[in-house]
């Protein structure tokens, strides 16, 4: 009798067992079929395969999940409640369901039993963080600040933690730009947990971006820096974001830069890079004075950085256009220098070459004084233009063991010296690229070489053999893919006097770099007159518009930008014009008929966007 009980016991489970197995079976492809269907649009075929399936198995979460979903998007609250209540009555354990009701209560307009449901959640459930953290989302989406301001106090007081909810609540006081709230909860969060710093210090910043904060940032951290030193980084950073550097130095030197090096070598570097020479050479200053060292490679940093704030200061400020440039960041044209006379500044050339002669007599023969007999060879060749000395002292550099990278600085440089004093045919050979040579500085160098000295079919048929065979990662590759199609456009496929032309122009160019900026504007006015209808003349006269803001001729400069719009090269000609009466003219009236007629006669340039934004900027009232 017992052995047909057991049996009995063993047929049924296995049926149980077997019954289950095949409910998933059955339910699995279902709910695939059912989700490909949502995929497809077919959402109401695809509510009523989940329904079946959630009909056999109660159980089956990932139905009751996308069932969920779309009553939630298609608004289909009444619904969605009654599906999570049935969920509940089977699952009472899901207190993330548990909320969800309140929210479907919510956004049916049942707000009362919404609130009364997150009212019981709040005093049944909230025996750990992760309960009032579900708890509080549910808050912030529906806009319950004064709940969900309680709860943060009420967990606060709970865990003994005064920064509990600190970054959650900072963030949708952020939101609604509630900036004195948000700073409140951050300031907390520093106070409570320092390695949370650079993450404050980033949601600052973010802040930062709408300027209606600024007022509010400022007077909330002044107020609380007495208390929290920390906030002293973050005003240093505020300031700087918004481009009161004086007042971020004034911040940093409140910062111990012995226990700060790095941070006060960035600081002290990135106020190079932004131009303020003077504060960048006083923050240099300061750490050679106070900070307490033997290391030499720190030392090292410190003087070199010193000798690039100096040497920076050397070239005067070029003017920075936002609309066109000349060929940017592009190697072929990379002149440094229009007009001495215009853009060099004699004092600060003289500080330059004192301060790297004293690191030369403080630090002679390490790896630091290879970058800095380097950086004097470069004012020597570039700024002195005496080669002779900048040829010694590149050799020098390179005795010195430099860094792999500067190695090949200096080697790209000798050759340039080959360059700069007219010695083509030996700069040819210099810069002459191996066979199957990766694109590198002595490609450049050998093109422009090829170019300078009239050899452009050389130049093209250098190219054409190599360029389908470069890797786009390689170096320079950009720059020399540029080089090729200019060369194509304005002289592969032109006439005899399109490439006399050519020619033409790029003896211009080599004056440029020789320093001779007339006869550079004679041959290119040549260009204008001779060969008025070659392909290539409206870059020689965009050429000439840059060349004389270099010169700051700013009426003869917008005469070529003008002459430039009435070519194939309109919007640029029209953008530099409406600049150059913006920055240099000052007339924003007449600028802004220069940027109408761009959107007007090229409303197909890629200028068109940016320049309507930019409109839309500057006619607004009282702009600055």
């Amino acid at each position: 009798m017992q052995r047909i009980y057991i049996s009995t016991l063993l047929v049924l489970s296995c049926f149980k067992i077997n019954a289950q197995v095949q409910i998933f079976e059955d339910s699995e492809p279902r709910f695939i079929q059912a989700m490909k269907l949502e995929r497809m649009g077919n959402v109401e075929r695809a509510k009523e395969l989940y329904q079946n399936i959630l009909n056999k198995d109660p159980s089956h979460q990932p139905s009751y999940f996308q069932l969920k979903n779309i009553y939630n998007k298609n608004g289909e609250f009444d619904l969605g409640i009654k599906l999570i209540k049935s969920w509940l009555n089977s699952h009472p354990s899901d207190h993330q369901s548990e909320l969800s009701l309140g929210e479907f209560y919510f956004r049916d307009q049942q707000q009362k039993n919404a609130l009364e449901i997150w009212k019981n959640f709040e005093e049944e459930r909230l025996t750990n963080k992760t309960m009032f953290r579900l708890l509080f989302h549910s808050y912030v989406k529906f806009g319950q600040t004064d709940a969900m301001e309680s709860l943060s106090l009420k967990g606060r007081e709970q865990f003994d933690e005064p920064y509990f909810l600190a970054i959650d609540l900072a963030n949708y006081y952020q939101s609604r730009q509630a900036y004195d709230r948000a700073l409140r909860e951050l300031i907390i969060l520093i106070q409570n947990q320092k390695q949370y710093l650079r993450y404050a210090t980033d949601r600052i910043l973010i802040m930062s971006d709408d300027t209606s904060s600024h007022a509010i940032i400022d007077s909330i951290l002044i107020k609380n820096q007495k208390d929290e030193s920390e906030l002293g980084e973050i005003l240093a950073a505020f300031y700087y974001k918004i481009g009161d550097f004086q007042k971020s130095f004034d911040q940093y030197k409140l910062i111990d830069m012995n226990l700060n090096k790095d941070k006060w070598i960035r600081f002290s570097e990135d106020l190079r890079k932004e131009k303020e020479y003077a504060l960048s050479i006083e923050a240099y200053h300061l750490m050679l004075e106070g900070i307490k060292t033997s290391e030499p490679s720190l030392i090292g940093k410190i003087l070199l950085g010193l000798g690039k704030a100096y040497e920076d200061q050397i070239i005067q400020k070029r003017s920075q256009l936002q609309f066109v440039r000349w060929y940017p960041e592009n190697s072929f044209f990379n002149n440094q220098l229009i007009d001495q006379s215009l853009l060099i500044n004699n004092e600060s050339l003289a500080n330059s070459l004192e301060h790297y002669q004293s690191i030369l007599a403080l630090m002679p023969n390490t790896r630091s004084s290879a970058e800095v007999h380097y950086r004097l060879a470069q004012i020597q060749s570039r700024i002195m233009r005496d080669f002779f000395a900048a040829r010694s002292s590149f050799e020098i550099a390179l005795k010195l063991n430099p860094s792999t990278d500067l190695r090949k600085k200096i080697q790209n440089e000798i050759g340039n010296l080959l360059i700069f004093s007219g010695k083509y045919d030996e700069a040819i050979q210099y810069f002459k690229p191996e066979a199957n040579e990766e694109f590198s500085y002595r490609t450049v160098g050998y093109i422009n070489s090829l170019l300078y000295s009239s050899q452009i079919d050389s130049a093209v048929a250098f190219l054409d053999s190599n360029i389908l065979k470069a890797n786009p990662n390689e170096a320079h590759f950009n720059d020399i893919f540029e080089i090729h199609d200019m060369i194509i456009d304005y002289y592969t496929d032109g006439t005899r006097e399109d490439k006399l032309a050519f020619e033409l122009f790029f003896k211009a160019e080599k004056l440029i770099n020789e320093f001779d900026v007339k006869g550079a504007v004679k041959v290119l006015q040549t260009i204008e007159m001779d060969y008025n209808d070659s392909l290539v003349s409206p870059l020689a006269s965009l050429r000439l518009a840059f060349i004389f803001i270099d010169l700051k001729q700013y009426d003869k400069s917008l005469e070529y930008a003008l002459t430039v719009s009435a070519t194939s090269l309109k919007d640029k000609g029209l953008a530099l014009a409406a600049e150059i009466e913006e920055h240099f003219l000052k007339s924003k009236d007449n600028a802004l008929q220069y940027y109408y007629r761009l959107l007007s006669e090229s409303p197909n340039s890629i200028l068109s966007e940016p320049v309507r934004l930019h409109i839309r900027k500057i006619s607004q009232p009282n702009e600055s």
